[in-house]
Order: C-alpha cells, then sequence, then structure tokens
C-alpha cells in the first residue's frame, strides 16, 4: 500500500482513447495503457493526474487587481466575457499564477466539458487537471510540440498553448507562431512538416507522460476548483463500499427474479433498439438503413467536426496574407468557434486596425473591429471575421 501511494497515475484524457501511464516519485513510467474510457483498465487506488485536450480550453491574461474569493471568481468571469464566444456564466473560469507584467493569468473551459470528464472520471481520485499542452517545457523564442493520439500539442509563450488535428496543425502552427522561432520535438509520432522545419528532438526518448507530469509539477493551476474540486479519499473509499453492498444486494434480487427480468430486459431492449432508430433519424435524416447506429453516428459527427475544421482553415488562408503583408500588425491570440475567427492583434493606432479591417471587407469577407484600445506601446483590438460581408 505505501509503494501504491508513493506512485501517480497519469490520465491523458484525449480522443477517443485514453492512454495513461502510472509514474513514481522520479516521474520515471512503471506502468502504462490505453483504454476506452468507459471500460477503465488504469488502476484505481492511486491519485491521478488528469491532462485534458487543450482545445477544449482556453488560455487568457486578464488586468485584474490583486482578489480573493468570490470576488476574483466575479471579477474573472466578468473579465473572460469579451474573449468567449459564448456567455462567461456558461464557463468555468481558474486562475493562474501572474506573469511578469502582472497580468492573472487563467484558464477557460465549459462547464459541460468538465461535467462530461467528472462523468467519465467518477470513481478516479483525481487531484489534479490541466491542459496537456501547457505541460511542455518550453522556452522564450521557442515553440514546443508533440503528438497525441492523431493530434499536434502545441505552446508558443508562457500561457499560449492548444492542441490541434495533426492534418491541420502544419499551417496552424505558422498562423500563431512567430515566423523566427525555434522548434522543438517532444515526443509522438514526428510528421514530416516538423523535419522541414528541423525541429530538434528534446525528448530524449522519454515516454511523453513522464515528460508532460514533470512539467505538470511547476504550473501553477489546477482546473480541479470550485464546484469541481476533487473528493477526498475518505468519500471515495466510502463510495466504493457502498457500491460493493449494493452490488451484493443486486445479486441476490438477480438471482430470485431471473426469469421476470430476461422477459423484461427482452421488453425494454425492443423499446431501445426503437427509440435510438428514431432518434438517429432525426439527428441525421440523410442517412438511409441503420445497421450499427454508434458507429454510423460517430462517422457522421467525424464528418461534421472534419467540416468545422475546415471552415476555419479556409479562413486562415484567406486572412494570413493580409495580416503577413502589414509587418506592423503583429498576432497576440486566435479564437474559432461557430465559423467566426476572432482574432487579437496589436498596432502602431487604432487606424491601422480600421486599415485592416478594410482589407479584409475588400477580400468579400465580414470583418469588424470588436474592441480597440491604445497604450505607450501602440493599439490593441480584436477583430471578428466571418465568411460573406464585404465592403
Amino acid at each position: 500500500m505505501a509503494r501504491a501511494r508513493s506512485e501517480r497515475l497519469v490520465i491523458h484524457a484525449a480522443g477517443s482513447q485514453w492512454s495513461w501511464a502510472q509514474v513514481d516519485r522520479g516521474s520515471r513510467v512503471t506502468d502504462s495503457g490505453g483504454c476506452d474510457p468507459a471500460e477503465p483498465d488504469w488502476p484505481l487506488d492511486r491519485p491521478a493526474i488528469v491532462l485534458l485536450d487543450a482545445s477544449r480550453c482556453l488560455g487568457l491574461k486578464l488586468d485584474l487587481p490583486p482578489l480573493r474569493g468570490h470576488k476574483l471568481q466575479q471579477a474573472m468571469r466578468w473579465a473572460a466575457e469579451e474573449h468567449l464566444a459564448g456567455s462567461a456564466e456558461d464557463e468555468h473560469v481558474v486562475a493562474g499564477p501572474r506573469d511578469d507584467a502582472g497580468q492573472l493569468c487563467c484558464v477557460s473551459i465549459a462547464n459541460a466539458v468538465m461535467a462530461d470528464l467528472a462523468a467519465r472520471l467518477e470513481y478516479v481520485e483525481a487531484e489534479r487537471m490541466l491542459p496537456d499542452a501547457l505541460c511542455l517545457p518550453w522556452q522564450p523564442g521557442r515553440v514546443s510540440l508533440a503528438e497525441n493520439d492523431g493530434r499536434i500539442l502545441v505552446r508558443w509563450g508562457d500561457w499560449s498553448f492548444t492542441s490541434f488535428d495533426a492534418e491541420l496543425a502544419g499551417d496552424m502552427v505558422d498562423s500563431v507562431a512567430p515566423a523566427d522561432t525555434e522548434w522543438d520535438w517532444y515526443g509522438g509520432e514526428r510528421p514530416d512538416w516538423v523535419d522541414l522545419r528541423g525541429a530538434a528532438d528534446r525528448g530524449d526518448g522519454q515516454p511523453l507522460p513522464a515528460i508532460l507530469v514533470r512539467q505538470a509539477d511547476s504550473v501553477d493551476l489546477n482546473l480541479l476548483a470550485g464546484s469541481w474540486a476533487p473528493r477526498s479519499a475518505a468519500t471515495t473509499r466510502s463510495r466504493w463500499r457502498w457500491t460493493a453492498i449494493l452490488a451484493a444486494v443486486a445479486v441476490v434480487l438477480i438471482i430470485g427474479h431471473a426469469a421476470l427480468e430476461r422477459y423484461q430486459l427482452g421488453q425494454r431492449s425492443a423499446e431501445l433498439e426503437t427509440a435510438i432508430e428514431q432518434q438517429f433519424q432525426q439527428a441525421f435524416p440523410d442517412v438511409g438503413r441503420i445497421v450499427r447506429p454508434k458507429a454510423q453516428a460517430e462517422r457522421e459527427l467525424a464528418r461534421l467536426r472534419f467540416g468545422q475544421a475546415a471552415g476555419l482553415l479556409d479562413l486562415m488562408h484567406r486572412v494570413a496574407p493580409v495580416i503577413d503583408g502589414q509587418a506592423q500588425i503583429q498576432l497576440d491570440s486566435l479564437d474559432y468557434r461557430d465559423g467566426v475567427l476572432e482574432l487579437g492583434l496589436r498596432a502602431p493606432d487604432v487606424a491601422a486596425l480600421d486599415q485592416l479591417e478594410q482589407r479584409l471587407r475588400a477580400l468579400d469577407l465580414s470583418a469588424e473591429v470588436q474592441t480597440a484600445s491604445l497604450d505607450e506601446q501602440g493599439a490593441s483590438g480584436r477583430i471578428r471575421i466571418s465568411r460573406g460581408g464585404g465592403a
């Protein structure tokens, strides 16, 4: 038992198959695997660190005074509102450290995503949860990359991180990272375009989970905060005891009512099959014959996700040349939701932002400066861009 408590479980909650690794105090991997989160095969008696797909959350830097408790939570939500496509009330915003300029580093993630992860990790003794790409080692003037389950993890700043689909990542990394930065590769299946950039191999033969968990120890952030704070170990053990008792009672009842159970299950199975077919036809009316609803639904959802990615790539191919052609404009952030691309920019003055807006409209794009402000270094603002519109 002492050895079990000295080891930690790292769960990489990304993709359809979640990978996991068991690491000792020296961050050396002692066991590892991968499984469907609905049928986990990882050890259940270890404290766990959960690394989620960085594309499911948003890193922010906010200008906020020192606050605590409820006042800090309320101020973060209000300040984060302008960076989000939806309502901040639907988001879980967590404070991290302050940077050298005094800005508060935060991460915003939808409460719906947190609820989904909490349900899948119901019986895991999770102590911390962080974005996977934020746990890549990083040095100023460089870009850190790694691959996991068909996605490319990217970190290009102290609080700038995300992940991209491997097929789109080559173009997307160029759009967010400065052109003169050097690239570092930390593990996974290495794409050809990474070799073309001459990325240095920094993994030193170590498994990616070992690299990420070592860096996670130095990241001052835990998404398991507030209403999503982790349960105590005692609560977890108590729940397991009650689960065992209820399971024993259920076995006795099943044995005593076997015949009735078979009949009820048969009736329920037929009803569920009918309900599944009806829901499937409502969700995907263009699909004809229904043979394997789960596999067919996953295929249709994958097709829809690729369509969203293609829309982003199309906008980037049209917008990038305009921004590259204006050396005085610097791209600070990028967000894409529901067909709308939002860029955070710095320029010498507000007029330069207005001129950029006009150039984008000339490409038959809908473009609008949302916010603009001036400081000693020039102007900063956000432009929302979507297809259609024009001058």
